[in-house]
């Protein structure tokens, strides 16, 4: 069996899975570049790197629905 006959009988949901890991791959290694550059940029001139990330707080929901009166764990 050719290569090419191969490739056609892939399954579409494999190859779209695999598509969506190449791009996240991609977007992992352009953030750590981002990183290095912004540490390396703020350590030459001895300024305190600014925290350029969102902080994410898994609680927030909870915290939410408390808020309107509503138990949280309530399905």
């Amino acid at each position: 069996m050719s290569n090419e006959n191969h490739l056609d009988q892939e399954d579409p949901t494999w190859r779209k899975r695999m598509s969506m890991l190449t791009k996240r791959k991609k977007v992992i290694e352009i953030e750590k570049t981002l990183d290095e550059a912004f540490n390396q940029y703020y350590a030459e001139r001895g300024l305190p790197v600014p925290d350029w990330k969102q902080k994410r707080d898994p609680d927030w929901w909870c915290e939410y629905l408390i808020f309107l009166g509503i138990e949280p764990d309530n399905p």
